[in-house]
C-alpha cells in the first residue's frame, strides 16, 4: 500500500512535469492583474548578480499549472494555522489587506527575494537621484512619494511597525531642501479616523486618497487658494464590485469587494484626452468596469503618455507629471488648473536617460514626480538617473 502511495504521487509529480513545460507560457494573470514571469534568459551577468536564478523561481511560481486555484486553497491552509497572511499578503480588520514582502534590488546588484527589509544604501541612492531630479529642473518641483497600504493601513495589523515608521522617516530626512510632498501622516489619520483613504483590496490610494494629494500638491506650489473643497464635487459611485491587486495576489477569496467613487466637478467634458496618440472619451473609460481592473476607469489605464488639455484652446500652465499608476486619479483633479503631460516611468518605450528634457519639449511651467515606495524600493530606475 506504501509503495502504490508512493508510485501515485511520483505519477501526480511526472504528470504536472509534463503539464508544466507542455502548456504554453502565460504573459499576464487576468486573476492577478500583474504581468507573468517568462523564461528568463540566462547570461553570466545574470547568472552571478542572482537575478536569473531569482527570476527562475518566480518562472516555476508564476506558470504551474492550476497554479490560482492552489492560490486559494493554500491562502485557507495558511489562515487556518493562524498565520494572518498569504504569500506576503497580510489580512488584517475588515478585510484590509497590505504587502508584506516585496523582492527588492540592492545598490550593490543583488537582489532579494520576498523580504520585508529594505537596503539603506538603495534607498539613499535612489531619493538622492530624485532630489537632484527636483533640483535642477528649472522650473517649481513636487515630489509626491505615495506609501504602501501596510504604511497607510497600519492600525489595520498586528505586524510590527517599525520598519514602516523608519522608512518613511528616512524618507523625509532624504528629501531635505526638496518640495516634498509628504501626506503620509495625513493618510494615515484620515484612514484611523475610519475615512477611505486607501482600497482594502487594492496597493492604490482610492478617489478620497487622491483628493487630499491633490491638495498636497497645489499646495507645494503655493496654490492654496485654488483648492476645490470637496463640496465642489459630486461624489459619485460607479462599482461596488473591484477586486484589486492585493486580492488576486493573496487568494482570499473571501474577502469583500471595494467600491470605486468618481469626484465629479461637471467639468469633465470640457477636456480633451490623449494618450498615447489616440483620443480617448475623456478623463475616465467606463469600460473597464466590464473588466476585472475598475481602477484603470480612471485614463484609461496606464499608458506611456498623456495629455490632457482643454477642448476650447484656453492656454493654461502646463504640469508635467512623471509618473506611475497612482497618478491617474489624480490627474482629474489637477486638470481643474492645468494643462498636464503625464509621461510614465515604467515605460519599455519612452527614453528617461535625461528625465528633465521634458520640461524643455513641452514648455512646462512646473513638474510633478509621482511615484510610489513600492516602486521606489523595488523598480532599478532612479539609480540610473544622471
Amino acid at each position: 500500500m506504501k509503495r502504490l502511495g508512493t508510485i501515485l504521487f511520483c505519477l501526480v509529480l511526472l504528470g504536472f512535469g509534463i503539464w508544466f513545460w507542455l502548456l504554453p507560457d502565460r504573459e499576464i494573470s487576468h486573476e492577478e492583474n500583474r504581468p507573468l514571469q517568462t523564461l528568463p534568459k540566462l547570461t553570466l551577468t545574470r547568472l552571478v548578480s542572482g537575478k536569473f536564478s531569482s527570476e527562475l523561481s518566480t518562472y516555476y511560481a508564476d506558470q504551474f499549472p492550476l497554479r490560482d486555484s492552489f492560490v486559494g486553497v493554500k491562502a485557507l491552509a495558511e489562515l487556518a494555522l493562524g498565520k494572518g497572511e498569504n504569500d506576503g499578503i497580510l489580512l488584517g480588520d475588515g478585510g484590509q489587506l497590505a504587502r508584506r514582502l516585496f523582492h527588492l534590488s540592492s545598490s550593490y546588484g543583488t537582489f532579494a527575494s520576498a523580504t520585508d527589509a529594505y537596503d539603506p544604501d538603495l534607498l539613499s541612492q535612489k531619493v538622492g537621484a530624485i532630489a537632484k531630479l527636483a533640483k535642477e529642473a528649472g522650473v517649481p518641483a513636487t515630489v509626491l512619494l505615495p506609501a504602501r497600504a501596510i504604511d497607510v493601513a497600519s492600525s489595520a495589523f498586528s505586524y510590527p511597525k517599525t520598519g514602516s515608521e523608519s522608512l518613511l522617516d528616512r524618507l523625509q530626512r532624504e528629501l531635505v531642501g526638496v518640495r516634498y510632498g509628504d501626506l503620509n501622516e495625513q493618510l494615515k489619520l484620515a484612514y484611523d479616523r475610519g475615512e477611505e483613504v486607501w482600497y482594502k483590496t487594492d496597493h492604490h490610494w482610492t478617489t478620497l486618497g487622491a483628493y487630499y494629494a491633490y491638495r498636497q500638491v497645489l499646495t507645494s506650489f503655493g496654490m492654496e487658494g485654488e483648492i476645490l473643497p470637496l463640496s465642489a464635487f459630486e461624489r459619485k459611485t460607479v462599482s461596488t464590485s473591484f477586486y484589486g491587486t492585493l486580492y488576486s495576489a493573496s487568494g482570499m477569496r473571501f474577502i469583500e469587494p471595494d467600491r470605486v467613487e468618481l469626484f465629479l466637478s461637471g467639468h469633465e467634458d470640457e477636456y480633451r484626452v490623449i494618450a498615447d496618440g489616440k483620443e480617448l472619451s475623456g478623463l475616465y473609460s467606463f469600460d473597464a468596469l466590464s473588466k476585472k481592473d475598475h481602477y484603470s476607469i480612471f485614463l484609461d489605464g496606464t499608458h506611456d503618455s498623456v495629455t490632457i488639455t482643454r477642448k476650447d484652446g484656453e492656454e493654461r500652465p502646463v504640469l508635467l507629471i512623471l509618473k506611475d499608476s497612482f497618478a491617474n486619479s489624480l490627474a482629474p483633479f489637477l486638470a481643474e488648473h492645468f494643462d498636464l503631460v503625464l509621461l510614465n516611468l515604467s515605460s519599455q518605450r519612452l527614453d528617461f536617460d535625461d528625465p528633465l528634457s521634458p520640461v524643455e519639449q513641452y514648455g512646462a511651467s512646473r513638474l510633478l514626480l509621482v511615484w510610489s515606495v513600492e516602486n521606489l524600493l523595488t523598480s532599478d530606475k532612479f539609480p540610473s538617473l544622471p
